[in-house]
């Protein structure tokens, strides 16, 4: 296998750590859950502290006062290996380039910090208002801070089009293809992907295909196994099906890093295969 990093995980747990790499090497970027979601608090640091392969994500909660929490994350870089922020559009109502999220985006541009955000639409199980999760907005802070990278995560799942328009326009904009298998009902994963793939091929066709494959990122949105989110190696297929064999390593490792650049903080010998 070669050298990966899943991009968008929820390895919130010492468990789902061990579960995920219990049959595979590589990294992984784990995703800190709003406590209002389904988060579990300051466990999740925790959790992840003890493994060199994970690189931590942390969230904002758009409904709380930002600063407390920019301070609290603050103190946190000096302990874990915090390479992004994430805010969750849509389960929360509030657009990326709404005012009151300005501070994140200083901070982040600071301390060469990517922001996440969740785009499209969410899970069936969790609340959410898509209105509010369009990754169009994005585009207004990223010519903003153009210094900070930001990922459009699901690419925007269904408005594909609108998704590769702004990755394709913007150096520091990127997505990925995480969560677009959505398996409740335990249906074979070689018909989710043929049908993702159907649905998103035309987008591919229609936007640069060269960019998009150095911008689109593997990432899975893993929650474990029996969450209806625990695919992995159908996501790598998945990468190769779009952007062929030439671009597969970009999807699944060197995308990552040009978005979220401060892994190398992390990462020696980045040319050495896992």
């Amino acid at each position: 296998m070669k050298k990966f990093i899943d991009c968008h995980t929820h390895l919130q747990t010492e468990e789902l750590i061990e579960e995920y790499f219990a049959n595979r090497v590589g990294y992984a970027i784990s995703i800190k859950a709003l406590d209002s979601l389904i988060g579990n608090g300051d466990t999740f640091y925790k959790a992840t502290e003890k493994y060199e392969n994970i690189f931590i994500c942390e969230s904002i909660d758009a409904l709380e006062p930002i600063k407390p929490q920019i301070e609290k994350i603050k103190l946190n870089l000096k302990k874990y290996r915090t390479i992004g922020l994430k805010i969750y559009l849509g389960y929360q109502p509030i657009f990326a380039d709404d005012e009151k999220l300005l501070p994140v985006y200083e901070f982040a541009k600071e301390n060469e910090l990517s922001v996440v955000f969740h785009c499209g639409v969410g899970a069936d199980n969790l609340y959410y208002d898509e209105k509010f999760s369009s990754s169009l907005p994005i585009e207004n802070v990223a010519k903003q801070y153009p210094t900070v990278n930001f990922i459009a995560s699901h690419f925007d799942y269904p408005n594909f089009d609108d998704c590769a328009k702004i990755v394709c326009n913007n150096a520091n904009i990127y997505t990925d293809i995480s969560g677009e298998f959505e398996n409740f009902g335990n249906s074979p994963y070689h018909k989710l992907i043929n049908e993702f793939v159907a649905q998103i091929f035309p987008t591919i066709e229609k936007y640069d295909k060269d960019v998009l494959a150095k911008k689109v990122m593997f990432g899975t949105d893993y929650f474990g196994i029996g969450s209806g989110f625990d695919a992995v190696e159908e996501y790598m297929q998945t990468c190769k099906i779009l952007f062929g064999e030439k671009n597969t390593n970009n999807c699944l490792y060197n995308n990552c890093i040009n978005a979220y650049p401060k892994i190398m903080k992390y990462i020696k010998n980045k040319d050495k295969e896992l």
